[in-house]
């Protein structure tokens, strides 16, 4: 992902991603309205739900005193600098994820998949350009790719709690195609367990993404997911499970690295945006995983598009296609202590109850 223009297994992590899959979402309420429309079922997050299984890593919050990783000085260093280089913003209109939810007589369609990956490039042992369908995907007639070049789309069947996953997405004369596409299940980690996600480290495009009704709500019960410029190559650190990592300087911070906001800031004297309150507030909490590279250090809102409304954001963010926390002192970050890199993953197309992936070519 590339913002404002300006891999070997281990076992035990799939263990700890295959864990079963308690709650698909945390309800608030027993209903409410979803543009416009009563759902039976708050758990869905466009109505302040939030997504995967409360075991996934996005819905665990940090404990108290958690250990540091020995380099966080130096990569927080880092990350200032980018701060002053670029900003810290939110992706909201460009380069951030369309999120589309089936209904019952949503059209299935097969999807054409290129068979290059983002971030697979990096992992030699990978066969990029093996053209693959994906069967049977739900695409409302109204979706559309996100606009830029990565051309993020994705799909939830609330019916049976199925993600769908397109990267370089492209609807032509003949049907969708894709140059990824992957598919998971809500009620499991949003995370792919060998990598192949349409984000490159392998976390699902909807971990760790900001919703309207959170901001609505004024509290986020999820970590967050950001892009940096400044990731390292060398493979990723758990959680992710893939990496398009590209830096070799030190202090350059591996995929799937977690970021904290200091909990002991006091963020009632910094002046902060109601946004900004609210996204702090989930950082100091839940804390951010570094999922994408980027040209610019960002979180992810769900793109607007996704929306019926003209502007679900209306109130909550300012109308841009970035919204920037000027008022929230990267300085203040710290580094949880990360595992080793994984230095080479063996990307694998895991089979799923979601979607049937067939090769052809």
């Amino acid at each position: 992902m590339r913002l404002l223009k300006l891999h070997k297994h281990r076992p035990v992590l799939a263990a700890l991603l295959a864990v079963a899959s308690a709650v698909t979402m945390v309800p608030r309420d027993a209903s409410a309205a979803v543009n416009g429309v009563v759902v039976a079922n708050a758990a869905d997050p466009r109505a302040g739900g939030r997504l995967f299984a409360a075991t996934s890593p996005f819905n665990q919050v940090i404990p108290t005193n958690p250990e540091l990783d020995p380099r966080s000085a130096s990569y927080v260093s880092l990350m200032n600098r980018s701060k002053k280089e670029k900003g810290f913003s939110v992706a909201v209109k460009e380069w951030a994820i369309p999120a589309y939810f089936a209904k019952p007589g949503t059209a299935r369609r097969d999807v054409l998949i290129a068979g290059q990956p983002p971030g697979a490039h990096y992992d030699r042992t990978f066969v990029h350009d093996v053209q693959r369908i994906m069967r049977g995907v739900p695409i409302p007639d109204n979706a559309q790719p996100d606009p830029m070049d990565d051309a993020h789309l994705t799909v939830i069947d609330p019916a049976n709690g199925c993600e769908y996953d397109l990267y370089g997405a492209k609807r032509t004369a003949k049907g969708w195609t894709a140059l990824w596409a992957n598919a998971t299940s809500t009620p499991e980690s949003g995370i792919y367990p060998y990598g192949l996600s349409s984000r490159a480290t392998g976390f699902s495009p909807l971990a760790g993404m900001i919703w309207p009704a959170e901001l609505r709500a004024g509290r986020i019960d999820h970590a967050l997911v950001f892009a940096y410029p400044y990731t390292r190559s060398g493979g990723p650190v758990y959680p992710a499970t893939a990496s398009d990592g590209k830096t070799n300087l030190a202090a350059a911070l591996p995929q799937g690295a977690r970021v904290q906001l200091d909990p002991a800031l006091d963020l009632s004297k910094l002046k902060l945006t109601a946004y900004e309150r609210t996204i702090a507030e989930a950082l100091q909490r839940y804390g951010m995983y570094l999922g994408d590279t980027g040209g610019a250090m960002a979180l992810y809102a769900v793109s607007p598009q996704s929306f019926d409304t003209s502007n679900p954001y209306a109130g909550l963010l300012p109308d841009d296609p970035y919204v920037f926390l000027e008022k929230i002192p990267v300085n203040r970050f710290r580094v949880l202590k990360t595992g080793a890199q994984l230095a080479q993953t063996p990307l694998t197309v895991v089979p799923s109850s979601c979607a049937r992936i067939d090769v052809i070519g």
